[in-house]
């Protein structure tokens, strides 16, 4: 019993290098990189760019020209229920993000004119050196 409990000490102590590296592996400039992608997305939709803001996906290039124009229909119907709700968008900030290997989560205060703010988490994925939304 004594044998199995040190096994899975070392094991645990194991993958916690492991994650622990992969977690310090990321640059300051991968951080500064995802953060500010991920801020542009929003400032596309801020700025009524629903085009620019779909072709920040991922996988944009392989839709079809119909679900591509599904998509910006339905981010345009966000937006204008969103401006109904508080008002126009008036500031994006990064509040924090987290890379794992190529994928990351950053996080949005996105304030509004009526002063709400609500926070999103935006996934991103890197797609030859360049992050974009998943």
């Amino acid at each position: 019993m004594r044998q199995r409990s040190y096994v899975f000490y070392l094991l645990s102590l194991t993958l916690i290098a492991i994650l622990a590296m992969m977690t310090t592996a990321c640059s300051d400039d991968d951080h500064s990189r995802v953060r500010e992608e991920a801020k542009r997305c929003y400032e596309y939709l801020q700025e009524g760019k629903y085009e620019k803001f779909v072709g920040q996906i991922a996988y944009a290039d392989s839709m079809s020209e119909d679900y591509r124009s599904q998509m910006i229909d339905v981010i345009a119907e966000y937006d204008a229920t969103m401006k109904q709700q508080h008002g126009q968008l008036v500031e994006i900030s990064v509040t924090g993000d987290t890379i794992i290997g190529e994928q990351a989560h950053v996080y949005l205060q996105l304030s509004y004119a009526d002063s709400t703010s609500e926070e999103v988490g935006v996934p991103m994925v890197k797609v030859e050196k360049k992050w974009m939304m998943q």
